[in-house]
């Protein structure tokens, strides 16, 4: 079973760096602005964190960085999927000896080709195995090219430490899919804020999503309010910021996600080559997303 903390809200947090591109530290007040609009942790490394364009030195920096300045009662979720089995248990035991609490564990893809069902519940078994903490799957086939089957989630869950999966396709079939073959106990987290809502009602117990780094409050009212049997509050709100939600990923990716924590007033600086920053008639589309959902101005009122 899942620990009931990894069932909520989550923002895979960006990386900050500094002008040369060195790694930077936590941007002053954006955590405890997260924990005050009401989320339940953050993720660290993920799609979002830049995590292939860091060496494993800066990736631990990071976690530790994170780990020292988070405030309660915000939980540390960090990625350390990588596409070797080996290389990935030790990534995962560091991140945990450094403060880590879950592991977001992405499907090896380089060899996709060669994966076979079998293959990939073996990599998972002996990553929860070697594992001090436990282990969320994560499927984001828009950037390893390999989408997981649904399927195939039973087989990769046998062992008792892979709790759950961050399904980053956008398919709520597939939410269902998962939810009806896995039970009520394992944890399934919904990769697309702008349906965070729907994934909700399909029998997701939350989300990662890169949305709520910039509408916290709102994402996470519309989790309670899906709990508490608040649909249309829960419709209202989603309505509100969905727009903001494919800007970020689909749209503009990364350097959209940071122009618009800077235009909120936490800079992250820039994205790491060979990303670029986004040019200023794309800042000023961001912004004009943003104050259409109220975003801006950060709390969003029910």
């Amino acid at each position: 079973m899942g620990p009931a903390w990894l069932r909520g809200v989550f923002p895979p947090v960006a990386t900050p760096f500094a002008a040369d591109g060195t790694l930077a530290g936590p941007v002053p007040g954006f955590f405890e602005h997260l924990a005050e609009s009401g989320l339940d942790g953050v993720v660290v490394l993920g799609s979002n964190g830049e995590a292939p364009l860091l060496n494993d030195r800066e990736r631990l920096d990071w976690i530790t960085a994170v780990r020292a300045s988070l405030p309660k009662p915000l939980r540390l979720i960090a990625g350390t999927g990588v596409n070797g089995t080996r290389a990935t248990i030790g990534l995962t035991r560091a991140a945990a000896a450094a403060g880590a609490e879950a592991a977001l564990v992405i499907t090896p893809s380089y060899y996709r080709r060669d994966i076979t069902a079998e293959a990939l519940a073996a990599h998972y078994r002996a990553v929860a195995d070697a594992s001090p903490i436990p282990i969320l799957i994560y499927n984001v086939p828009v950037y390893s090219g390999f989408d997981l089957p649904a399927e195939w989630v039973p087989a990769l869950a046998t062992h008792a430490n892979v709790v759950g999966i961050k399904d980053s396709s956008g398919d709520l079939e597939r939410i269902r899919r998962i939810r009806a073959a896995m039970g009520d106990d394992f944890v399934v987290l919904a990769g697309a804020g702008e349906q965070l809502m729907q994934a909700i009602e399909a029998g997701a117990d939350g989300g990662i999503a890169a949305l709520a780094n910039v509408a916290a409050q709102a994402c996470a009212r519309i989790r309670t309010a899906m709990l508490g049997g608040d649909r249309s509050a829960a419709a209202r709100l989603q309505a509100r910021i969905a727009p903001v939600g494919p800007a970020l990923t689909a749209r503009f990716g990364i350097p959209g996600l940071k122009a618009a924590l800077q235009l909120q007033g936490f800079d992250h600086g820039p994205p790491r080559g060979p990303l670029r920053p986004l040019d200023a008639p794309d800042v000023a589309t961001v912004r004009s997303l943003l104050d259409d959902a109220g975003l801006l101005a950060r709390p969003v009122a029910p």
